[in-house]
């Protein structure tokens, strides 16, 4: 059964603790589910599923997938759950949801993801049950996670430098600024595609934010900034959507997974997707366009260079303008790669997490 995608939205990508620093995960997801609804002229009744992906998760509703739609005061009737895969997690969704439709279990869903760095928490370790002095330490997860996903505890400095040394090479530090200027197209071709968040400030009233905060910003090192964010989009089988109206954006071919050495990562997202491409019967000239994470600008080259691409590689910039939200990054580069795409071209996006696992999807414009 064919499975399409009729619609991709997001947040705008904010600098943890900054703009968007008073939204949790839900906060930020709710009122984007609500808007692609609407906009598409969906009954929410006509969802049959709705799947998260969150890698960041707080001590706040864990659930995000099931939550952030009751936050948006849409129907009870409708389940959803959450999936965590790191920096894969959003393509992990998308999966599951291509899947049910693929299957025949499923007509419509809805795949989403969503992180809060700024929401993220402290903890104390090991003081459940004895609150000794040496316990009371507090720790930021946003650094324990990076290291806990791993058998050998590696932060991902400590990963990039193993894998690629410490100094940027010039083909490095190019990519990286022309990942920025690629970037500021990306308002002339989805902009429609960006819903703004707004709340109320008890004394400035009500603040709206609409723009990414890092973009046109010289990111700090070799490796992709954190953001707060969220983007979902909608999946149909071709034949509802031809009964609710919807046009498709593009048609999703299947997916592939890979794994690899914790220590050289990076490796896994090429992996994926030339074992995508191999199980589908093509190869890399094929292919139009290509989305890779931007970790860093090392790894994209890396990937690049394994799989002998020649064609465009991110050319609506990447993390290393927007930011990296791990938990929904794999939508928003699902988003750019359909729309740098022409009618029946081939595109890939692949993406690798901590661990050594990679994900790769085909799409077909």
């Amino acid at each position: 059964m064919k499975v399409v995608i009729a619609d991709i939205v997001r947040t705008p990508w904010g600098k943890p603790c900054g703009s968007m620093e008073k939204f949790i995960s839900s906060d930020i997801s709710a009122p984007i589910l609500k808007k692609m609804l609407e906009r598409n002229g969906v009954d929410p009744l006509a969802v049959d599923q709705v799947v998260f992906g969150q890698s960041m998760p707080t001590t706040m509703p864990n659930n995000i997938g099931h939550y952030a739609w009751l936050k948006a005061e849409l129907p009870v009737d409708v389940p959803g759950y959450t999936v965590q895969s790191v920096a894969g997690s959003a393509l992990q969704a998308l999966r599951n949801c291509y899947y049910l439709i693929a299957t025949g279990n499923e007509g419509v869903c809805v795949a989403g993801g969503a992180d809060s760095y700024s929401a993220a928490p402290f903890v104390m370790r090991d003081v459940r049950n004895h609150f000794y002095p040496e316990h009371r330490g507090v720790i930021d997860t946003l650094d324990e996670a990076e290291c806990c996903t791993q058998p050998e505890p590696m932060t991902r400095m400590e990963q990039y430098k193993n894998a690629h040394g410490e100094e940027l090479t010039d083909a490095q530090k190019a990519f990286a600024a022309e990942s920025r200027a690629k970037a500021e197209k990306f308002a002339e071709v989805c902009g429609d595609d960006v819903v703004s968040l707004s709340y109320t400030d008890r004394k400035k009233g009500e603040i709206v934010i609409s723009k990414d905060e890092w973009i046109g910003t010289e990111a700090e090192g070799a490796l992709a900034p954190y953001a707060d964010g969220a983007a979902v989009a909608l999946l149909a089988s071709e034949e509802k959507a031809a009964e609710l109206g919807l046009t498709a954006k593009a048609e999703v071919l299947g997916f592939a997974v890979a794994g690899c050495s914790p220590v050289a990562q990076q490796t896994a997202g090429a992996a994926a997707a030339a074992k995508l491409l191999k199980n589908k019967g093509l190869t890399v000239e094929d292919i139009a366009c290509m989305e890779i994470i931007e970790n860093s600008a090392a790894d994209v080259l890396e990937t690049v260079e394994a799989l002998g691409f020649k064609g465009k590689v991110n050319p609506l910039g990447g993390a290393l303008a927007y930011g990296k939200c791990d938990g929904a990054e794999g939508i928003f580069m699902l988003m750019r790669l359909a729309a740098s795409l022409e009618e029946g071209q081939y595109g890939v996006a692949c993406t690798y997490t901590a661990g050594g696992q990679g994900m790769a999807v085909l799409i077909k414009k």
